[in-house]
């Protein structure tokens, strides 16, 4: 397996491995921000990096297959794109992933305390404010 960042021409092969993987392909934008994929003949985990502000960014869109779950393609994705920017890191996960996360370096935030650029976008996603029966978790990394 490895881990690249996508380009132009991975943008089919990324819409295709959301939709397979049923992740809201309506959703994703596959043309914004920078993309990282871990393939393996395939693609079998992806993320994309929204730069929200100069130095803020937004991780979305994280996904590893299903058949490939619990292997470290998730965290060694994250790491491939954590190590490729500064700035500081900024998403919102379901309460299941916030050990993952907190074992990367992010710690829970107050959504209020996001920058107003980060909050808008996550109200523009619909994560934003969460719905009692799907609470959303808001983390900053650096």
């Amino acid at each position: 397996m490895f881990i690249t960042r996508g380009t132009r021409h991975d943008r089919d092969d990324l819409r295709e491995f959301y939709e397979k993987e049923q992740w809201s392909p309506e959703g994703v934008d596959v043309t914004s921000g920078t993309a990282f994929l871990a393939r393996d003949g395939r693609i079998v985990g992806a993320l994309r990096l929204l730069e929200i502000d100069p130095q803020t960014i937004v991780v979305d869109d994280v996904l590893v297959a299903s058949d490939r779950r619990g292997a470290g393609i998730g965290a060694q994705i994250m790491q491939a794109a954590m190590n490729s920017r500064g700035g500081t890191l900024y998403l919102c996960c379901h309460e299941e992933r916030l050990r993952f996360y907190g074992d990367l370096g992010f710690g829970e935030v107050d959504p209020e305390s996001l920058p107003p650029a980060v909050l808008e976008y996550f109200k523009k996603q619909g994560d934003y404010p969460s719905r009692p029966d799907h609470v959303h978790f808001f983390l900053k990394a650096r």
